[in-house]
């Protein structure tokens, strides 16, 4: 609950907060070498390639000296002028994963009088003091223009807010991002389900597991089981020339078919259908639900995501040949829409529902991730 103010109270905060601004109008943004020459400016492909190397977390009385840091320097001397005028803060850093790319920025909120507010001076375009009605308004608001910032990463990206605490001083690059992965991780997405069907007498003790991880853990009873599946569509429907018509695979044949045809996480993706089959699909569903249980994962849980390591959204009615699918496609379809391809008739009567596989870090995704749903009628 944040201290409700008397009108004159909540002028002097304003003058306070308008004094750290002021302050922090001194500092410019960079890094300096050991000339004291900001290397951003001097040597921008320098500041591109070599920022881990020579960067460290400035204190906020070395960046007052040096006049000239970035974001996660500018944010400390932040927090110590807010702690110096009584002024309880949050700080949070919020960064997108995309294959080697790292983009980051750290920012200071603070609540006042039942408002909460977004204190910003190192990201220049959105350098000022901005309102909200609500903590998760707020961060809904930057981590938006974040994104928006970063327009360039991949639609498959994932992005992160931690709330941190005061890091040591002088750390690196390389050990900011490693502390910032022991706090407090930020839930803000909105929840994306997706379903994945279980023997009811299956071990769920480890979760779901991958035929990669059932292959490297010895699980060959297991293993041979669950393969088998792939026999048909390895030796006559694949087109890969050295298994065509092939009568026995071995494991090992088999673990190189399904990373042949789809790729380097073929073995171990584990996959998902979009909504949950109903009984009332077909006969085929119903006889299924004797014998299955259901369970679903939010994809969109940032706890979740950081298990995941790829996710494949498939082509339409799973043809290889039609088009590539997308995380819109499977955020926009209706449960209607997404059934109304479904032909029980079929031998492979899932094939005209679209899927997507997730590799999971280790091979598996541990049971605490996954919630176990009834079946429904409808």
């Amino acid at each position: 609950m944040g201290v409700i103010l008397t009108k004159i109270g909540v002028e002097m905060l304003k003058q306070k907060i308008n004094d750290i601004m002021k302050l922090m109008d001194s500092i410019e943004y960079g890094f300096r070498d050991e000339n004291g020459l900001n290397i951003m400016n001097t040597n921008p492909q320098k500041w591109e390639d070599e920022f881990y190397k020579f960067y460290y977390l400035q204190t906020p009385d070395e960046l007052l000296d040096s006049k000239c840091g970035v974001c996660w320097d500018q944010v400390e001397l932040e927090r110590k002028l807010f702690q110096d005028k009584n002024i309880k803060v949050k700080t949070y850093f919020i960064y997108i994963i995309d294959n080697d790319m790292l983009p980051s920025h750290t920012f200071l909120t603070y609540e006042s009088d039942g408002k909460y507010y977004w204190f910003e001076h190192s990201w220049g375009i959105y350098k000022g003091i901005h309102k909200y009605d609500s903590e998760l308004e707020l961060l809904l608001d930057v981590k938006e223009l974040f994104k928006r910032d970063h327009n360039y990463v991949s639609e498959n990206s994932f992005t992160y807010i931690y709330e941190y605490q005061r890091p040591k001083d002088h750390i690196t690059c390389d050990e900011f991002y490693k502390y910032i992965e022991t706090q407090k991780i930020i839930k803000t997405n909105k929840p994306l389900y997706f379903y994945h069907l279980v023997n009811k007498d299956v071990d769920m003790s480890k979760g779901l597991i991958s035929l990669q991880y059932m292959y490297e853990s010895r699980m060959y009873d297991l293993f041979d089981k669950n393969i088998l599946k792939y026999k048909d569509r390895i030796i006559n429907h694949w087109n890969i020339k050295k298994y065509k018509g092939k009568n026995i695979l071995t494991r090992e044949e088999y673990m190189d078919a399904l990373n042949t045809f789809r790729g380097e996480y073929g073995s171990n993706y584990i996959y998902f259908f979009r909504y949950a089959p109903y009984k009332n699909l077909g006969s085929k569903i119903n006889k299924l639900s004797k014998y299955k249980d259901i369970y679903r994962i939010n994809i969109n849980d940032e706890e979740v995501q950081k298990l995941i390591t790829n996710i494949f959204y498939g082509h339409d009615m799973s043809n290889s040949e039609n088009k590539l699918l997308y995380k819109k496609y499977y955020e926009n379809i209706s449960k209607e829409e997404y059934f109304s391809k479904y032909n029980d008739n079929l031998l492979m009567n899932f094939s005209t529902l679209n899927h997507i596989g997730i590799s999971f870090k280790n091979g598996r995704c541990p049971l605490e991730y996954l919630e176990k749903i009834d079946w429904t009628e409808n």
